[in-house]
């Protein structure tokens, strides 16, 4: 079964209004109730259509006060905006240049990233390996079970330098398996007889006793103690450990038969028995030593703080294997509490009005604002696995904006969507300065739409529509909500 630990969060506001994204604001203040955003305009220099790299200022209201223009990160690997600020100190690395911690790099962006280990590459700025949006360009890569990034000097490393009750983060990952659905089981032959496949792709289908569909070798990998080592295997989606327990696995081409064990692995890889999906993508804490507020998005964890509170009602989603997701995140930890997830634009997760309460009893009462702690794959098991990263966003507040391919909220919100976040740089109540970016939208034919978060992380329902990619301005047929 997944579970996703955490304090979670309610999703919605009364009326329609939708809460958006996970922030860490400052010091906690009564809010009161306001309209979402209306957009009336957009200014460009362009004498037609918007262009990626443009500077342009959405016009409107209800945007409500933004202390800091800039958000306090946004690190595309060759280039990091820091606190509104480029850094571009990785854009001089050589394909798959280590990313090291503060001690051994001065200069890092994180403070303190994953090191190199046995089955680990560490995580590694790469030039070579297609991009997100089929351009040239960087992004991070790590091959193995642990490879993240984590700290990063925007918000002060390991000490934080600033307070916000309130996060929003979003970041772009990609894997080649599925992080919640894939077990290990004793090979009975090494190397395996089963057919695998070529790394970072699947190998031969497999038929499971019982089981309708079909599931898929991951890899065979000599790890652990036990003389012929461990397969990796993927079932059939929605296949629960209760179907799989004593059952024969066939492949498909090969005929290699293997038993799935009757008992679970209490020695991890050296002990004989299964072992059950794990793995996390990120931590978002407020301090090192995680005695503070702290969170793991994971298909296993714990909250942390106070009582043990488990979210295991988030559904089946879960990363597509071999595409890149984009995970948005956002954290109110003010007078009513909130959390919510959302994995290429639906709900991958939601705190409920227990854990808000639960929150509230509990014995956290850290005003330091919360930083990525952990971005990436951390754990003993999933060996096979490389882990992408790109676009990673991190602000105190809730206050953002997206480019999305749906054309209201609704839509984004409530079926796969694509979704851009846009680079601000100034921000007041009425106009909103941005670095127009596309990034992979622009492969896309369809029209793409504009959405303003204010500091609650209220929205306008309707999109801005732009039209296709390249249209003249001004939109045509918008009616402000």
């Amino acid at each position: 079964m997944n579970i996703l630990s955490a304090f979670l969060v309610s999703t919605g506001r009364a009326q329609g209004w939708v809460k958006v994204a996970a922030v860490l604001g400052l010091s906690v203040m009564s809010v009161c109730v306001l309209a979402a955003p209306t957009l009336s305009g957009i200014e460009s220099g362009a004498a037609s259509g918007l262009q990626s790299g443009q500077t342009i200022t959405i016009v409107g209201s209800g945007f409500g006060l933004k202390e800091q223009g800039a958000p306090v990160l946004y690190d595309h690997a060759d280039i990091t905006w820091e606190n509104g600020k480029a850094n571009k100190y990785q854009s001089t690395f050589r394909d798959m240049t280590l990313v090291k911690r503060v001690d051994a790099d001065p200069n890092t962006i994180w403070t303190k990233p994953s090191l190199p280990e046995e089955h680990s590459t560490g995580m590694l700025v790469t030039s070579s390996r297609q991009t997100r949006d089929g351009d040239p360009g960087f992004h991070y890569y790590g091959k193995g079970n642990v490879n993240f990034l984590g700290w990063p000097r925007a918000s002060g490393g390991e000490k934080n330098n600033y307070q916000s009750s309130r996060m929003y983060s979003a970041f772009w990952i990609k894997m080649p398996f599925d992080l919640t659905n894939y077990y290990a089981i004793p090979a009975e032959k090494s190397p395996s007889s089963f057919l695998s496949g070529d790394s970072e792709s699947y190998g031969e289908a497999l038929k499971i006793e019982g089981v309708s569909g079909l599931g898929k070798v991951i890899s065979y990998e000599k790890v652990g103690s036990l003389p012929s080592g461990w397969l990796f295997i993927e079932p059939p989606k929605g296949v629960t450990i209760k179907e799989l327990v004593g059952k024969r696995i066939v492949g498909i081409e090969s005929g290699t038969e293997v038993v799935f064990p009757a008992s679970s692995s209490s020695g991890k890889f050296d002990q004989y028995g299964f072992l059950s999906p794990r793995g996390k993508y990120a931590r978002f804490w407020s301090d090192p030593s995680g005695t503070g507020y702290r969170f793991s998005l994971a298909n296993l964890g714990l909250a942390g703080t106070g009582s043990s509170i488990w979210a295991n009602s988030f559904g089946s989603l879960s990363p597509l294997p071999g595409r890149w997701n984009l995970f948005e995140i956002e954290i109110d930890l003010g007078a009513n509490p909130s959390l919510t997830a959302w994995l290429n634009g639906r709900v991958y997760l939601a705190s409920d009005n227990d854990w808000a309460e639960a929150l509230k009893n509990s014995s956290v009462n850290d005003p330091t604002g919360l930083t990525i702690a952990l971005l990436g794959i951390d754990d003993f098991m999933p060996v096979p696995f490389t882990v992408e990263l790109d676009d990673i966003y991190l602000d105190k507040s809730l206050h953002r904006v997206l480019l999305c391919n749906r054309p209201t909220i609704e839509d984004v919100r409530g079926q796969d969507s694509h979704c851009e976040v846009q680079r601000p740089f100034f921000w007041d109540d009425r106009k909103i300065s941005i670095e127009f970016d596309l990034g992979a939208l622009r492969k896309e034919k369809d029209s793409v739409y504009l959405y303003v978060f204010d500091s609650t992380g209220d929205v306008n329902l309707k999109g801005w529509e732009l039209n296709e990619v390249n249209a003249p301005l001004p939109p045509k047929d918008f009616q402000a909500q």
